[in-house]
């Protein structure tokens, strides 16, 4: 059986175009780092070509592409692990070995799992939500495409819910009231915020079908209770305790959009508007400030106020006798 050259096999150069990968080309750069390292070992150079070679290979097959950066880390690695880590220093400093952090976004994630994992479809659109979320969760506004890369191995792993998108109409709304019920946004969240969900202190309601929109509660008294507040507080007591509040409600919205973004629904537009009740906000003031209704309106409106300019979205407040829309 003759064996051909791999020399149709594609990779991501560094600039972003496909081109055939040259086997020789590799293991001349790899020969010259052997050398720079005072090794004659050619045979390692020779080894490493065809391992690299061969998992390219295997790999295409199903229609995953790597770049040049992935390959020139991959390598970095086996001579660290093989015992060579002059030649492995040596490598890096004359091959781009990591590439630059790309910032995060919707386009920006799906492009590159398309091209590297060869997704498509609701296998793509579902990974890249995974992926996003993760990276919410630790703070990343921005990474390497071998970390996004190496999440969304695995994630692949791991069978985590994400809801299907069903198409709007009004036929049978009452029976099918819910593009995207409560069930099914809980499974988007991070632990952190399914916690004060489960603790009452924030309340979703599911997106429905006759307008899709976010609605949230949320529950001072249960927030005073979560850090253990005693009456009688000032504000500058209370504000402190609005920043859990505050990135967990970034997180709903974020995600709930997000969703819906990825799956590219387009009876939905852009971003969903999101209504926020204070339900108990009168017996809170009451209770923990001393302020009395009627006279207290104005302040329990101001700490809605000052709790949803915080947000990174528009919100309309609800609920209140003194109506406001940011």
């Amino acid at each position: 059986m003759i064996c051909l050259s791999s020399s149709a096999v594609m990779i991501m150069a560094n600039d972003g175009t496909k081109k055939s990968f040259e086997a020789e080309e590799l293991q001349s750069r790899l020969i010259r780092s052997c050398l720079a390292s005072g090794i004659k070992d050619y045979w390692l150079a020779e080894d490493l070509t065809n391992a690299v070679e061969n998992a390219l290979i295997f790999q295409s097959n199903s229609g995953i592409v790597f770049s040049e950066s992935e390959i020139n880390s991959f390598l970095v690695k086996l001579l660290e692990d093989a015992g060579y880590p002059n030649v492995a220093e040596n490598f890096r400093d004359k091959n781009k070995a990591i590439t630059e952090n790309i910032t995060l976004s919707y386009n920006a994630v799906k492009k590159l799992f398309k091209t590297q994992l060869g997704l498509e479809g609701d296998d793509l659109t579902n990974l890249s939500e995974k992926v996003l979320n993760a990276c919410d969760s630790l703070s990343v506004s921005s990474a390497s495409p071998s970390l996004l890369l190496e999440l969304a191995r695995h994630y692949k792993k791991f069978d985590i819910s994400i809801p299907k998108i069903k198409n709007l109409n009004y036929q049978d709304i009452a029976l099918t009231p819910w593009v995207l019920s409560i069930p099914e946004i809980l499974p988007l969240l991070s632990a952190d915020t399914q916690k004060l969900i489960k603790l009452g202190l924030i309340d979703i309601a599911g997106v429905s079908r006759l307008f899709p929109s976010i609605k949230i509660n949320l529950k001072l008294e249960i927030l005073a209770e979560y850090y253990g507040l005693k009456p009688i507080i000032t504000e500058l007591v209370l504000f402190p305790c609005f920043d859990i509040v505050i990135n967990n409600l970034n997180e709903i919205i974020t995600r709930i959009n997000r969703h819906f973004t990825l799956k590219e629904d387009k009876c939905l537009g852009k971003t969903l508007p999101t209504y926020l009740r204070f339900p108990d906000i009168y017996s809170f003031a009451k209770k923990y400030f001393g302020v009395h209704l009627p006279a207290g309106e104005k302040f329990c409106l101001d700490i809605a106020v000052m709790l949803a300019e915080n947000l990174k979205y528009p919100v309309s407040i609800k609920g209140l006798r003194l109506y406001l829309k940011r």
